[in-house]
């Protein structure tokens, strides 16, 4: 069996922190898609807050949760 990702708003680039949508304005779900869609390649399953260009810096939007195999939506 081939699995595949799906172009839903969780992997776009579009969305924020809050589950919404920075180029519509409008909050989604995570089964939500639309055809503006622009996948976000940078996460994958070993992405996580230890190897995030961010962690421990000013740019961390938590930095009281950030921690080693913790992933974020505003992970880079």
């Amino acid at each position: 069996m081939g699995l595949e990702s799906g172009s839903v708003c969780i992997n776009c680039e579009n969305l924020k922190d809050s589950f919404r949508c920075g180029k519509h304005d409008v909050d989604v779900d995570l089964d939500n898609v639309c055809s503006d869609h622009s996948l976000k390649r940078s996460i994958s399953k070993s992405s996580n807050c230890y190897n995030c260009k961010k962690f421990e810096t000013n740019k961390c939007p938590n930095p009281s949760f950030a921690a080693e195999g913790l992933l974020c939506f505003s992970w880079s």
